[in-house]
């Protein structure tokens, strides 16, 4: 069965596709695989594979079909067709839960088919990328994640039989490198590289199944010699080529092997749109085929060729073929080149245009004559061209099509319409719809089979660019199923839109309650075909009640209440008429409605309402209602009588001061002018604003800083206050009273301000001031009781330094990979260093970092480049875990053997030097143990032990209750 993998909310899911052609059904066809044995396949089976299926669609099933596929791969690949043309495939649920592909979703049969040893594992994707058995290669993909997952870089390595090329101090790089990216792209992090080793070996097995095979993947049909032979044994290379693939931006340190990889920057250019040119080789700058490729998809990627292809005349050309903006990157000589811009017209290339100088875009008479050889050339003159209705109709004059490159107002020009298809009749398909309708141009004739045969030239072109380009690329890493990229999967067709259908509700004029936020979208659809018109006929679709599908129905069913009234639905045949006016009437209304109503409901949105509606009613019998009605409007008659009318138009008369500055104040600086402004200079009265105390405060500015800041001595006594602009405005000018300013602002009361309300202000006051005076002395209160914490610490510390007080002691812990980054206590030897042994594991190769008091937030690491120090290397930090992720000491040696790791201290008692050695025997720390001696404590509070120097070198008596290391 057929079909496709998509992806739902980031899972990959499978779903079936097209089956075998009608006219292919029940015959046979014949496969030929590289060693010249013939397989006989129902072409139902064949029909899986989308390769052999276009095969067959344009060769027949009488011819055979020769593969590139060594027969025990292709008996492989022909008994899963085989089995499948009866039997559907499995959906394979990612991420991956399991390790067990019947538990990830996969069929018994299925989960057999793929369990085979990693040759032939490799070669079966191959094969079915190569034949395009997406669902197989899904299968595959699927297990080759299983056979890496949770598994370290190291034991890859060593399953895969990579040779072990890989420097340390390069691989720390890369690791820093890679984690960065993965951060920056929000995914998993992958400290040890298990992920990207996984996804190295599985790229590494891909490509030599393809050298194998003969398959070039990653690589046009050329016939200029390949780049030179990659080392698939190699895990360095392995490890760049997967971290680059993951991220094209990491090439700019790769080592120069992999920046001269020419399968890979391939790939890399089509990944980073042209842009991952800059990061090559010198040589594959300099190669034509690659710099044409990436200046096709960006064309600015041409300033990174070489030099030589940058002056050379004929393949500029070749250049702005590809993107005619490549010409921006060439020297001022050829964008300032008539002679060479007509020549690229000629040629076909008017796009060239775009990167020609200002001053040739912007000439009348030279873009004329490149018109006249490629209408291209119309769409990158200047902007004032561009706008000219002379120009454009001198342009439609000689060339037809360059209607195809105007604006959206001349292309639904009569008269600029009308010159180019006299010019040329083909140019009617890039006119507006209503303008071939005024001219009678048939649609039939000169539009749709125009466009239809455009798109058939398309996907002929595409089709035979896929026969000799196979683009795969295995993505993911061990915990996600590595992904088939085809470039040819994908084909579009970009034509010009000419028509759109907003589908909106008539719930814009019948709303129901809780419907405001579905409204207000539909009114927003109501109002684009304004917008659109005329160059795109746009009309608003307003749909009444439709029965029997969509939301509705999914939502409520048959207890729609909807449903008791039949005939106010919709049906299904109902709205396929209506929206069949809809797309095919030429330049309808704006917007209409499509419903069935009753007599009553018609008649009513029929009758003009505008104007109709009165205040007081005229009828000599009325309602219940009514009457209600109008002894309500007495009652209000008869509260407001006494009140004086108030005129409240927004009209420059009624602004008043009091309300001037509130916006249903009608904005008065759009009526009346801008307001008189006050300068804040020194001596400004102010209103303290937008702060989270002390609004409404008045004072008076004494200096402004240099940051806009000013110095505001405050009116209520508190003291003086540093405040930026925005949080104060000015009331009153030097010299004026700021009370009487704060007087003349203050808002009218409804009521009179009474001798109690005075006082009771001036007591609120007096209460306020008298808590700011509180809160003011409890805050110097703390400020000196820290004050005396801090000095009664400082004099603790100095009692430290006096022979006999009691010190202040650290420890220091090794957390590794040995344990399982488990903490195990160092031990001080004889005031020298802090000692611990360990054993190397299987993998030969062990990873730590030390912690300060068992602290995760004190971490002594090696850093970002870790730096070598008298025989060891230097210690960095303490550091919080997260800032010293995966920069770990590392030790490689032999499985099984001891490692004494000792950490050296310096003058100041401060972690310094890191250095290990392989030992026999046991460690200082375990003779004392089994001495019983206690575990000394090195002093850091005050001088380091009489051991210990700047050089960390240099032997020294033990102190007291300390054991000599041997």
């Amino acid at each position: 069965m057929a079909g496709e993998m998509y992806s739902v909310w980031g899972q990959m899911k499978w779903g079936p596709g097209s089956s075998c052609p009608p006219n292919l059904a029940g015959k046979t066809v014949t496969l030929k695989c590289k060693e010249g044995d013939i397989f006989e396949v129902p072409s139902e089976a064949a029909s899986i594979s989308l390769r052999v299926r276009n095969d067959l669609l344009s060769k027949g099933c009488d011819s055979e079909l020769e593969y590139p596929i060594k027969k025990a791969v292709m008996g492989k690949l022909v008994e899963y067709l085989k089995h499948h043309k009866e039997h559907s495939v499995s959906e394979i649920r990612t991420p991956l839960q399991s390790d067990n592909l019947q538990d990830c979703g996969a069929t018994r049969w299925d989960s057999s088919f793929a369990n085979v040893d990693k040759e032939m594992l490799f070669d079966l994707t191959v094969a079915a990328s190569y034949l395009d058995i997406s669902s197989l290669f899904f299968l595959l993909s699927a297990k080759a994640a299983i056979m890496t997952n949770n598994k370290s870089a190291d034991k890859l390595r060593k399953e895969f039989s990579l040779a072990n090329d890989f420097p340390a101090s390069e691989e720390a790089e890369l690791r820093r490198e890679y984690t960065a990216s993965r951060k920056s792209q929000g995914a998993l992090p992958d400290s040890d590289l298990s992920m990207l080793a996984a996804q190295s070996v599985i790229r590494n097995g891909m490509k030599a199944a393809e050298h194998k095979a003969g398959i070039k993947a990653l690589e046009n049909a050329s016939d200029e010699a390949s780049s030179p032979a990659v080392n698939l044994k190699s895990w360095r290379h392995a490890m760049w080529r997967a971290a680059v693939l993951d991220d094209w931006k990491l090439l700019a340190n790769a080592p120069e092997q992999v920046k001269d990889d020419r399968d890979l920057v391939r790939g890399l250019l089509w990944a980073s749109q042209g842009a991952a040119l800059k990061y090559a080789s010198a040589e594959l700058r300099a190669n034509e085929e690659l710099v044409l490729e990436a200046t096709k998809h960006f064309g600015t990627a041409f300033s990174d060729a070489a030099p030589e292809l940058r002056n050379s005349k004929d393949f500029i050309l070749k250049a702005v073929g590809a993107n005619g903006a490549a010409l921006g990157s060439a020297p001022d000589s050829f964008r300032n080149d008539k002679a060479f811009l007509l020549e690229a017209a000629k040629a076909g290339h008017g796009s060239a245009l775009q990167g020609s100088s200002n001053a040739l875009r912007s000439d009348r008479n030279f873009v004329l004559d490149m018109v006249v050889h490629s209408a291209a050339a119309y769409k990158y003159a200047s902007e004032d061209l561009l706008q000219d209705k002379d120009f454009a109709l001198a342009a439609a004059k000689r060339n037809g099509q360059t209607l195809k490159f105007m604006n959206s107002v001349f292309k639904a020009d009569p008269d600029v319409v009308r010159t180019a298809v006299s010019r040329d009749p083909n140019a009617a398909q890039y006119a507006h719809a209503s303008r071939r309708s005024e001219m009678g141009v048939a649609e039939a004739l000169y539009g749709e089979e125009q466009m239809k045969e455009e798109i058939q030239n398309q996907l002929k072109a595409a089709q035979e660019e896929a026969a000799s380009t196979t683009a795969l690329a295995v993505a993911g890493g061990p915990r996600q199923v590595p992904l088939q990229v085809i470039q040819d999967r994908a084909q579009y067709t970009c034509m010009k839109l000419q028509k759109t259908v907003h589908f909106t509700a008539m719930s814009v004029m019948f709303a129901n309650m809780g419907q405001a936020n579905y409204v207000a979208a539909n009114s927003y659809l109501d109002k684009l075909p304004a917008f659109e018109r005329p160059e795109i006929d746009c009309v608003g679709l307003m749909w009444g009640a439709v029965g029997n599908i969509g939301m509705r129905w999914k939502a409520f069913a048959s207890q729609d209440f909807l449903n008791q009234t039949p005939e106010a639905l919709l049906s299904i045949a109902d709205s396929s008429k209506v929206l069949s006016l809809a797309c095919c009437t030429i330049d309808p209304p704006e917007w209409f409605a499509a419903g069935h109503f009753d007599e009553l409901s018609r008649q009513g949105l029929l009758t003009v309402t505008a104007g109709q509606i009165k205040l007081e009613s005229t009828e000599s019998s009325t309602t219940a209602a009514e009457v209600q009605w109008e002894q309500m409007h007495d009652a209000d008659r008869e509260a407001l009588k006494d009140l004086a009318i108030v005129d409240r138009r927004p009209v420059p008369s009624n602004f008043i001061e009091e309300t001037a500055s509130a916006p249903l104040g009608g904005w008065p600086s759009l009526v009346n002018g801008k307001a008189a402004e006050i300068p804040l200079v020194e001596g400004t009265k102010v209103r303290l604003t937008g702060l989270r105390a002390k609004n409404g405060l008045t004072g008076t500015l004494l200096q402004k800083f240099q940051d806009s800041k000013w110095k505001v001595r405050l009116d209520d006594g508190s003291g003086n206050a540093l405040l930026r602009e925005g949080f104060f405005e000015p009331i009153a000018a030097t010299g004026g009273s700021a009370g009487a300013a704060a007087v003349a602002r203050k808002p009218k009361m409804h009521f009179e301000e009474t001798a109690e309300m005075q006082a009771y202000t001036a007591a609120a006051a007096d209460l306020r001031k008298s808590k700011i005076e509180e809160r003011r002395a409890q805050l110097k209160e703390r400020i000196a009781a820290r004050r005396q914490v801090t000095s009664s610490a400082a004099e603790a510390q100095k009692a430290l330094a006096i022979p006999g007080a009691v010190k202040r002691q650290q420890q220091f812990f090794l957390a590794g990979t040995w344990s399982d980054w488990a903490l195990q206590e160092m031990s001080l030897c004889s005031g020298q260093y802090y000692s611990l042994i360990m054993t190397v594991g299987s993998s030969g190769q062990e990873a730590f970092q030390v912690l300060l008091d068992r602290s995760w937030n004190a971490c002594l690491h090696a850093g970002d480049r870790p730096a070598e120090l008298g025989g060891g290397f230097q210690v960095q930090g303490p550091d919080p875990k997260w800032r010293c992720e995966g920069m770990n000491f590392v030790i490689s040696g032999e499985p099984g053997s001891l490692y004494e790791v000792k950490l050296f201290l310096n003058a100041k008692g401060n972690a310094h030097r890191v250095e290990w050695a392989r030992t026999s025997g046991t460690t200082t720390s375990e003779k004392r143990r089994a001495a019983g001696s206690a575990a000394a404590r090195v002093d850091v509070s005050t001088t380091p032990p009489a051991s210990v120097t700047d050089e960390d070198s240099g032997p020294a008596s033990a102190s007291e209750g300390e054991t000599r290391c041997s």
